[in-house]
């Protein structure tokens, strides 16, 4: 099919653009130009926003790292404060599928794109990130996402950034089961971040990937493993919380038994790895 491609200098330019009817926004094209192949959408007019230089920037700030809409996976890796403040952002988007891909996506479109098996958007959810849209409001990221492929963005509007907190964790882990070592879209994936407080659990965070409509915070274990101390019963009570919480679907990648108890058993890594406080 035929389409019309404009690549503007600004913002001004680019809300103009996006305003006419059957306009795509594409920045790295990496979910979008799959989906115009396979006729899954039928753009009008595509309009990238890879030459505008305000939506390209990344600032790190004491607090938070804000990541602006057009910043590719390469160059958030190769950003050197992002492994040192952010290690389970840095974990999750290495994983993501190859170099080449890397280097055209972007974590903003992990999240527009909000799949649930988004690797940056677990991890976004773990760090509580919020998303600055254009339009000046800055929303929740488990409020922003609403359901496969779905989220709340404003039709003509677009994400200008990612605002990441900070947080000193001493723990931090993620995991991505696939059908195969790379490039591969996860079965199930989960990360989670602990922080310590004399020998004990002082603040748990916990979330899976592939096994619900969106990421799938689990706020209830959250609660549960505050003050708890980390050994075998901790962990397989919350191997058996996880199974119960899980709410996965059967399809070509993996059956819905499956999935749920691959998620329980991932949890027993907390133990195979030695995690203390």
């Amino acid at each position: 099919m035929s389409f019309t491609f404009v690549a503007p200098d600004t913002e001004k330019e680019l809300k103009a653009q996006l305003s006419e009817a059957g306009s795509f926004l594409m920045t790295g094209g990496t979910d979008l130009l799959v989906k115009v192949r396979i006729g899954k959408i039928k753009p009008q007019k595509i309009v990238s926003t890879l030459k505008v230089p305000t939506l390209h920037f990344l600032e790190n700030k004491v607090d938070e790292l804000v990541v602006g809409a057009t910043i590719s996976y390469s160059e958030l890796l190769d950003f050197k404060p992002l492994k040192k403040d952010l290690p389970i952002l840095y974990d999750a988007i290495f994983t993501v599928g190859s170099p080449q891909i890397r280097n055209r996506g972007t974590l903003t479109g992990n999240v527009v794109n909000a799949s649930p098996a988004g690797d940056g958007l677990l991890a976004l959810y773990l760090l509580n990130a919020t998303v600055e849209v254009s339009d000046g409001s800055v929303i929740p990221i488990e409020k922003f996402v609403i359901g496969p492929g779905k989220t709340i963005l404003p039709e003509r509007e677009y994400v200008r950034a990612i605002h990441i907190p900070k947080y000193n964790w001493n723990v931090h882990y993620f995991e991505k089961v696939g059908q195969r070592n790379s490039m591969t879209i996860s079965v199930a994936s989960v990360g989670w971040l602990i922080r310590c407080r004399n020998g004990a659990i002082e603040k748990f965070r916990i979330a899976y990937g592939s096994v619900a409509p969106t990421v799938l915070r689990l706020k209830e274990i959250e609660r549960f493993a505050e003050g708890k101390t980390i050994d075998e019963n901790f962990v397989h009570t919350v191997s058996e919380m996880v199974k119960k919480s899980v709410k996965p679907i059967d399809d070509v990648r993996g059956s819905a038994k499956y999935r749920k108890t691959l998620c329980a058993n991932l949890v027993y890594r907390m133990i195979e790895r030695r995690t203390k406080c």
